[in-house]
């Protein structure tokens, strides 16, 4: 399972729309592809897709960059992670190939890949699976406030958009300048040029976006202090209403304004 293929692979979507510029992106710019491919990580299922060396399926990356004389010395590179052991009943057991015999500290090191593994071993219950290697935070995924944006009151691409927002995943200058994308002067917010464009600043800090949140206040005849952080901010808007029909009307002016 190797995400470079698989990216490459991909075709590029006729029709217009979000995908098909994230396709053209990572197929245009390599340097975007390979960061998108240091993002994945594999699960472990079976085994039968995943590299046993080169994939990264165990935390801290892939043991070929853990273990590089091992990996050197190896005769499975390139195999799959069933490859690299054998069911002994309800136990599974890793086996390797060497090209030669070890030295007395590469059997170290073949002693510390075996407790790397130790907890490691795949199921005949699922397949092997991609996902993102990034996981979010606790606090963000605590969060109660982020199920309330799922209400239907918008289209689906409004509401993603919303959540991105609210966890701070929106590629803002700033995001974009230490993913290393942008060159690292390029930081400055796009709407008022004074300040590095963050998440919180480019939706509620800046001077400019601020305004609009005030125009829609004033429309409604509220007053309103401004709120320390993004999850307070959503917080304190939709919990502005009690009855359901104002309320639902408070959530469509967030997703507008966003």
């Amino acid at each position: 399972m190797d995400p470079a293929v698989m990216l490459r692979d991909q075709p590029v979507p006729a029709r217009g729309g979000p995908w098909k510029d994230i396709c053209q992106l990572q197929v245009c710019e390599p340097r975007l592809r390979e960061k998108m491919i240091s993002g994945l990580s594999m699960e472990l299922g079976n085994g039968r897709t995943i590299r046993f060396w080169e994939d990264s399926w165990l935390p801290h990356g892939t043991l070929k960059d853990k273990f590089p004389r091992l990996f050197s010395v190896s005769t499975l590179t390139g195999a799959v992670v069933g490859d690299c052991g054998f069911w002994d009943g309800l136990d599974w057991i890793w086996s390797f190939q060497w090209r030669r015999e070890l030295f007395q500290w590469e059997l170290d090191l073949a002693g510390q890949l075996h407790e790397t593994l130790q907890s490691a071993k795949p199921t005949n219950e699922r397949e092997d699976t991609m996902m993102q290697a990034e996981v979010f935070p606790a606090e963000i995924t605590s969060y109660s406030f982020t199920r309330a944006i799922w209400k239907g009151f918008v289209p689906p691409r409004i509401e993603l958009l919303s959540w991105f927002v609210l966890i701070g995943r929106v590629n803002t200058n700033d995001r974009l300048c230490r993913l290393h994308v942008l060159d690292q002067n390029d930081k400055l917010c796009v709407l008022c040029s004074k300040s590095e464009e963050t998440v919180f600043h480019l939706f509620l800090g800046c001077d400019i976006t601020w305004q609009v949140w005030c125009a829609w206040l004033h429309a409604f005849g509220r007053s309103w202090c401004p709120p320390g952080n993004l999850k307070d901010h959503f917080e304190s808007w939709t919990n502005m209403a009690i009855w359901r029909v104002e309320r639902k009307r408070w959530f469509l002016g967030f997703f507008a304004v966003v």
